[in-house]
């Protein structure tokens, strides 16, 4: 049985920003190990996140939001976790959880859309058009793998996008399927022409069989999977993540997102 502890076991990784990556990898196995990432995306307060309530500049910079020490969940004499972190703080406590602090780069732009482009490419004033996401899958494997990421999102992330792999993208398992009129779906089915020497047709059909072996697959590893653990009312989407992985998916990075909009 695929419990909670497992999918989190090894290396998780906080970094307090704008958007949090949590990185969970299992080691079963160098060969079968997996990767997800966590976007949390929005409003986070990444200075009571992880407070720095050894530092006396703190409290001076934020008299009326800063969290008193008495309150916090202790990591050290100079850190601590915001009072609603319990179970990172039992992370923490078992080995599981490490925080990298002062993550940034020079010259930062101050527009929401493009801080979002270079986090997710990792690349700075870069304008990379590849995510870095999908730069690990390609350094992976330069061969293109159907189902080998998987972005759980109404939309694909950047962080994603890459050269030689095409990330299966749903939402919602129970309505992931090719789009088209319902007269014509099955034409688009029987889609796959020869591509020759065209490389971007040969692209087109390396997506379809990939959308459309993934449909089939998760759809099914969805509607069976069945677990004892309670992934709490907070849309994380890592419920879908563990039915897939307990389904045997080729899939070695998946990336989720929540966005707090607030």
């Amino acid at each position: 049985m695929l419990t909670r502890r497992r999918f989190a076991k090894a290396a998780v990784t906080l970094a307090a920003g704008s958007a949090l990556p949590v990185l969970a990898g299992s080691t079963e196995g160098r060969d079968d190990r997996i990767l997800v990432v966590v976007e949390l995306s929005g409003g986070n307060d990444g200075l009571n996140c992880v407070v720095p309530y050894g530092d006396d500049a703190y409290y001076r910079a934020r008299p009326n939001l800063a969290i008193a020490a008495n309150r916090l969940l202790v990591l050290d004499d100079h850190f601590g976790l915001n009072p609603g972190m319990l179970g990172f703080q039992r992370l923490w406590q078992e080995g599981d959880l490490a925080i990298v602090h002062g993550c940034g780069y020079e010259h930062p732009s101050f527009s929401h859309f493009t801080s979002m482009a270079y986090w997710q490419t990792a690349a700075p004033n870069a304008g990379n058009a590849y995510g870095w996401v999908g730069r690990v899958a390609d350094a992976m494997s330069q061969r293109p793998e159907p189902n080998f990421i998987i972005n759980i999102d109404s939309t694909q992330s950047l962080a994603v996008t890459s050269r030689y792999h095409s990330p299966v993208v749903f939402d919602d398992p129970a309505r992931f399927q090719r789009s088209g009129f319902a007269q014509t779906r099955d034409v688009l089915a029987g889609l796959n022409p020869d591509a020759g020497n065209n490389k971007n047709l040969a692209f087109m059909n390396q997506v379809a069989r990939s959308a459309e072996e993934g449909s089939a697959r998760i759809h099914a590893a969805c509607a069976s999977y069945q677990t004892p653990v309670d992934y709490g009312i907070v849309p994380l989407d890592l419920n879908k993540v563990a039915a897939c992985i307990a389904a045997g998916l080729p899939t070695r990075l998946y990336y989720v997102a929540f966005r707090n909009n607030s």
